[in-house]
Formats: C-alpha cells, structure tokens, sequence
C-alpha cells in the first residue's frame, strides 16, 4: 500500500536535499500508514497547497520558492504560516494574492475585493524549551546518564543565551562530579513582566535510562489571566505593530496584522474569545493597523482558528471590509 500527495510532492521537486519535509514526505509515501505522524503532517500540507493551487492567487511561485529553499524546520514553519492563512482565505472563498516581496512595501497577502491586506509574521519564542534541548544535548553521551528536572517559578518567554549556557555548563559539571540534587539560578529578566526568574535544575540519578539522559519540565507556573507569561506574549504582538517596517506595510493599504504564535510560549492556553478581547485593547487608535489578529496553527491541521482584535476608530468602509472577511472566515473577533 502506498500514500500519494500529489501536490505536496509537486512543491517538493526541486527542493533541496536538505529540506527538513524530505523525511515526513518519503516516511509517509515509503510506509504507507495513513495514521503515522509523517502522514499526518503531510496530509495537512497537502490540503494546504491544493486549495492554494486551486485558487491560483498572483506570486504563488515566489512563495512555493521560498517553500523549497528551506533549510531548517523554522524556515517551513515560517512559510507555513503564511501559507496556512493563504489556504483559509481559498476555503472562505476570499479572492487575494501573494504581496510583492524583495522590500516592497506591500502586506504578505492582498484581498482583491475587500481592500485589505493581511500582514502575517510569525513568532517562536520559549526560553524554556531553548534551555530543556541545549541541556539534552549537552548530556546525550554522558555516563551513567540522570534525570535533570527543570522547575522554574514562572514560565519565561525568553531566557537569554548567556543564561542558558552558563546554566547548561554547570549542570554539565555537577553530572561529572556526582554532585546531584538541586541548584537555584536566580536570572534578572527586566523586560518581564515578571522581572525575576527563580530555576530550579534537581539532578537525579537514573541508570534505567538506557537512551540517554532526560531533561523534563515540571510544574509549570500558569497564573491567573492574563498572567506574566501571557503579558509578556502580548509585549511581543505589541513589538510587532511597532515594527517599521511593519507599519510601512499597514500605511500601504487598510492591513490586518496576523501572528502566528504557536510558538510564542504558551499563548495556546488563552482561549479564542479572551485572545480577541486583549487584541482590541492593545490596538492605539493611532496605529496604522485596521486589527491585530492571532493564530495557533497545528501541523496536523491544514485549517486554523483566527482570534481578531479591531481598532476602535475605524472608518465605515473599513469596518465593512472587516466585517466581510470575518463573517467569510468565521474569524473570533471583537
């Protein structure tokens, strides 16, 4: 038995051989078992790139170039999100095109009859599992391995370089000397909401282990809504309509900024309804952004929630176009 994704497979040509979908698309072709993770993930890229070919927007090319140019998981996953909100526009029946690229000043996707534009970007920020793969890595050829539990007193967004190295190196240090038990990092985060992180790093010996050592994360800190961590989820949408070059974009026509922030923390514990509320507050009536939107795509899904903050102080004709896209796409909006 075989599995076929014609126009997955039609994007793959050409690729290069370092491409991090080669292995989901020949694992999922080779084995043939529709339930298998690669399968998965490449049945919702097929479904994806076919409403995207059925729709035939303008500069479909360049984005399926920089679809086979990637080297690296976050490179997919970056064209993905746009992707993804290409495809949901297909199925809504909105009609658009691909913006211009190469420093034009134009949103990443251009709604022919609404007079919108939907500028997407796409934020992967935890600090926390940065630290959990450096730490991983760093033990994977050391015996007898252990068990290194990570507990932090609040779930940061970003731990800097600098920290994470200087905690791996340490643990790395006690692992050889035998020195287990627990160690307390005290990290000074200023630009947090919550300006001090308290990181416990326990190490305990674990000789069944027989693939290596094992960094786990353990009671994880949510808070009552919005919550530190969610706060300073919100500080980075905020960046981003602040960005120039962003705001350059928005000033080129009516535009929705839309992030992806499935990789932003955990910004996928807010729901829907809450998330557009906290979007419409952040939005300055003197922003050049007619809303702010965020998405939490899933690789096993080809479709995608959208929650939608909308400025206050829209004009009539941009409030009706608003209006038109969400009810086409079903959008959470406030």
């Amino acid at each position: 038995m075989s599995t076929s994704f014609p126009f997955l497979q039609a994007w793959m040509d050409k690729t290069r051989q370092d491409q991090p979908l080669r292995d989901y698309v020949g694992e999922a072709v080779g084995s043939g078992a529709p339930d298998s993770v690669a399968s998965i993930f490449c049945r919702a890229f097929e479904e994806i790139i076919e409403a995207l070919e059925k729709a035939q927007p303008q500069r479909l090319d360049s984005v399926r170039g920089v679809f086979r140019k990637a080297r690296t998981l976050d490179d997919v996953l970056i064209v993905r999100a746009e992707l993804v909100a290409g495809a949901k526009l297909a199925r809504g029946g909105v009609l658009f095109d691909f913006g211009r690229r190469n420093g034009a000043t134009e949103p990443d996707l251009v709604l022919r009859e609404m007079d919108l534009g939907i500028e997407v970007k796409a934020r992967r920020l935890d600090g926390l599992r940065d630290l959990h793969d450096e730490l991983e890595a760093a033990l994977a050829g050391i015996r007898p391995p252990v068990l290194v539990h990570l507990t932090p007193d609040s779930q940061p967004l970003i731990i800097k370089a600098d920290v994470r190295a200087r905690v791996v190196e340490e643990t790395v240090q006690r692992v050889h000397s035998g020195n287990l038990g627990t160690a307390v990092f005290e990290v000074e985060q200023p630009w947090s909401a919550r300006e001090r992180l308290l990181l416990r790093v326990g190490i305990l010996p674990a000789v069944d282990l027989r693939s290596g050592s094992r960094v786990v994360v353990t009671n994880l800190f949510w808070g009552n809504e919005p919550g530190p961590h969610l706060m300073d989820t919100e500080d980075e949408v905020r960046a981003v309509l602040e960005n120039k070059q962003k705001t350059r974009q928005a000033e080129s026509m009516p535009t929705i900024l839309l992030v992806d922030a499935a990789r932003t923390g955990m910004a996928w514990i807010r729901s829907p309804r809450v998330w557009a509320q906290r979007l419409a507050m952040l939005l300055p009536d003197t922003t050049p952004f007619v809303g702010v939107a965020v998405m939490i795509p899933t690789l096993d899904d080809p479709d995608v929630g959208i929650s939608l903050g909308v400025r206050a102080n829209l004009s009539d004709k941009d409030r009706r176009a608003v209006n038109e896209l969400v009810g086409c796409l079903g959008l959470t909006a406030v």
